[in-house]
């Protein structure tokens, strides 16, 4: 079983709007975390689709976020060894068929974590650059600075078979149960930016796999206000690369 993490910062409109969750709710379980107080609308929205919202503790990190459902549904006992927690922005529309897709792949795979092939647009034609090599010191801030397209990325048009790879972006992340465990879940050094390429490095130190599924797509809007270097996303961003790097 799949066990969705979704974290509601001021998203409740986007949340409510997004037409697949009700019917992916039907069969899989969906916990929403609320960062900031929840709207009434959200509070019914997700009473009459049985998903499961937490709305307290506000103000915490992304990574802090997700590893506050997965406690909370460990305590709980909702979720067991054989289940996979899925990490998933709430941008991010993905059909229930891709879910069950998804699911029906992983059962046969070995591997720890897993991604999916993300893409801009609703007519998958502008695939996203979601699948990294590990950021060398200087190629995340010259690709902020000069917004050219980072060389780092992988490219996806010549992946056409599940392929273990670096990193991916957090906004789509399923580790199986006990991976996340191993791993401690998100490092909470990280409040916003790199915890996705601390986890997946940490996950590669540790001989665990993340494999890229190339076949499973989805629609991730992404606002990537970090490239804004007037904005606290960026400086957020700053402080995050300068922790992975030198600290």
């Amino acid at each position: 079983m799949i066990f969705l993490s979704i974290i509601n910062h001021s998203h409740d409109e986007m949340i409510i709007n997004n037409k697949e969750l009700p019917l992916i709710a039907k069969k899989y379980n969906i916990t929403i975390k609320s960062n900031t107080k929840a709207s009434a609308a959200l509070i019914n929205y997700t009473n009459k689709y049985n998903i499961q919202l937490i709305d307290e503790s506000y103000g915490l990190g992304f990574g802090c976020n997700n590893n506050y459902i997965f406690s909370y549904l460990v305590e709980s006992n909702q979720i067991s060894d054989s289940d996979y927690f899925l990490v998933i922005n709430p941008d991010v529309t993905i059909t229930l068929e891709n879910i069950k897709k998804l699911e029906k792949n992983v059962n046969k795979l070995a591997a720890d974590i897993y991604t999916i092939n993300l893409y801009h647009d609703i007519n998958f034609t502008q695939p996203e650059l979601s699948i990294k090599k590990f950021p060398t010191i200087l190629g995340p801030i010259m690709g902020l600075i000069s917004k050219k397209t980072r060389n780092d990325a992988y490219n996806k048009s010549t992946i056409t078979k599940p392929t273990i790879i670096d990193w991916a972006a957090g906004s789509f992340l399923l580790f199986t149960k006990l991976a996340y465990e191993k791993l401690n879940g998100f490092s909470d050094k990280y409040f916003m930016y790199f915890e996705d390429v601390d986890i997946c490095r940490r996950s590669k130190i540790k001989k665990m796999h993340l494999m890229y599924l190339p076949d499973i797509k989805a629609i991730h809007k992404g606002a990537f206000k970090n490239r804004n270097i007037l904005s606290k996303h960026f400086r957020w961003y700053l402080k995050s690369y300068f922790r992975y790097h030198f600290l």
